[in-house]
C-alpha cells in the first residue's frame, strides 16, 4: 500500500498546500479558496477541510483573518513565537569574526541508529557533520548534524565560511519549521577539548529538528559553552 493510501484526507489535504506554497504557486498573502470551496471541488466534508487549514494555521505556514479568509503566511511568519538565532548571525550581532573548523563530513553507513530522529530513513541518504563555529578564533559552537541527501544534495561539498548549516538549510526552503529544545550540561573530556573550556564549565546543549513539509529533513545536537556565549532570540 503506497503512503498516499495511508495518509488520512486532512493530511493529504495539507501537503497538497505545502507544495503548492514549495513550489512558489501560491505566494505569501495570497489567498487561499475557501474551506467550502475546497470541500465542494474534492467531495469532502468542511470538518476535514477545516482541520488540515487549523493545523497548517498553528504550524505558521497559513493564517487567518476574521471575515477575509486564510491567507499564505510570508517568511516572517513562518517563524514561531520563540527562534533561535543560527549562530553565524549571532556572532554578526555582536560585530565578531565568523569562522570554521570542519571536523567531519560524511555520508552515514549504519542508519540503524539514527532511527529515533529519521522514522522512515529506511531507503534514505544520510549525511553527518562535525564542525566547529568560532568567534574571533574561539570555539563558540560545536554541532553535530544529520541531513537528508534528499533534501540538500549538495551539503557534503559546503565549506560553511559564510553561512552555518542552519542558515544554509534554511535558504533551500522558505518553509521549514524549526523544534528546539534546550538543557544545560556538564561536557565530557572530547567535548571540553573541542570547545576549549575548563572542566568546571558547564555547557549549554540545544537539539534542533528541521521540517518540510511534516518531515524530518535534518537533526542537530548543538553545544555552547555558558561562560562565553549568551543567546540571542526573535519573539
Amino acid at each position: 500500500m503506497s503512503d498516499d493510501q495511508v495518509l488520512p484526507m486532512y493530511q493529504k489535504i495539507k501537503e497538497h498546500i505545502l507544495e503548492h506554497i514549495a513550489n512558489g504557486d501560491w505566494q505569501p498573502n495570497q489567498k487561499l479558496p475557501s474551506e467550502n470551496e475546497i470541500s465542494a471541488i474534492l467531495n469532502i466534508s468542511r470538518m476535514t477541510v477545516n482541520r488540515a487549514f487549523k493545523e497548517l494555521t498553528e504550524e505558521g505556514y497559513l493564517f487567518r483573518e476574521k471575515g477575509a479568509g486564510t491567507f499564505v503566511a510570508t517568511p516572517f511568519q513562518l517563524n514561531p513565537f520563540f527562534e533561535l538565532i543560527p549562530i553565524a548571525q549571532e556572532i554578526a550581532i555582536e560585530g565578531r569574526k565568523f569562522s570554521t573548523e570542519i571536523i567531519k563530513m560524511n555520508v552515514v553507513e549504519n542508519l540503524e541508529r539514527h532511527e529515533l530522529h529519521f522514522y522512515d530513513v529506511d531507503q534514505e541518504k544520510v549525511f553527518y557533520s562535525e564542525i566547529i563555529y568560532l568567534s574571533e578564533g574561539i570555539p563558540i559552537q560545536f554541532e553535530k548534524r544529520y541531513v537528508l541527501a534528499s533534501f540538500a544534495p549538495n551539503y557534503l561539498k559546503e565549506q560553511f565560511k559564510r553561512d552555518c548549516s542552519t542558515t544554509y538549510l534554511q535558504k533551500l526552503s522558505t518553509v521549514l519549521s524549526q523544534k528546539h529544545t534546550l538543557e544545560a550540561v556538564i561536557p565530557d573530556e572530547k567535548l571540553r577539548t573541542i570547545l576549549k573550556v575548563d572542566d568546571h564549565v558547564a555547557c549549554f546543549k540545544i537539539c534542533e529538528k528541521l521540517q518540510y513539509k511534516n518531515k524530518l529533513i535534518s537533526y542537530a545536537e548543538q553545544y555552547y559553552p555558558a561562560s562565553r556565549y549568551k543567546f540571542h532570540s526573535k519573539i
